[in-house]
């Protein structure tokens, strides 16, 4: 019953590309837009994260005992940094780059584990999807041993990444259709 090697089409795969390849376009076409939202974003999805986490600091102590007290000196990092970026974008432009070449990082080696599956569907749809793999690992670590030069190429170099991605995910949707 588990043995079943039939997918189908990925539907969810190919809607995940379409989204990373219009999120590549928007990062081109608008790119001072794109830094400056993300940025925000983050900002206050860290100020919520610090308050969330303090107006449950009682409960937590109550819980956990003294280790609450760790929660709440990040809560006070997390709205500090929230507080930042918000009122410092170049700050928070510059953190986001390390963000972004973790999560290139994290989600490259991901994909890296799991490419032996695509064998099943075909030699070609394994190699270009492990060469897509190869070039997303080396982008986030452009990204992660350079911030000066991520810093000025950012956009170009997260909207490529974006388009690789998304046309992996696309091609990983077609691969499972066999």
């Amino acid at each position: 019953m588990f043995d079943d090697h039939r997918w189908g089409f990925d539907w969810t795969e190919f809607m995940t590309g379409i989204v990373f390849l219009i999120a590549a376009y928007f990062v081109m076409k608008q790119p001072k837009a794109a830094l400056l939202s993300l940025v925000f974003l983050f900002a206050i999805a860290a100020i919520i994260s610090g308050v969330t986490t303090i107006a449950g600091y009682t409960k937590l102590r109550r819980e956990t005992g003294l280790r609450a007290n760790f929660a709440l000196v990040f809560a006070i990092i997390d709205i500090l940094v929230g507080l930042l970026f918000l009122f410092h974008a170049p700050t928070g432009i510059l953190v986001l780059g390390y963000v972004f070449a973790f999560w290139f990082l994290i989600d490259s080696i991901e994909r890296l584990t799991v490419v032996s599956h695509l064998r099943v569907f075909g030699t070609g749809y394994f190699v270009l999807s492990l060469i897509f793999d190869i070039i997303s690992l080396v982008l986030g670590l452009m990204l992660l041993f350079s911030p000066v030069v991520a810093a000025f190429t950012f956009n170009v170099l997260v909207s490529f990444y974006f388009a690789v991605f998304g046309i992996n995910a696309i091609l990983i949707a077609f691969a499972r259709r066999n």
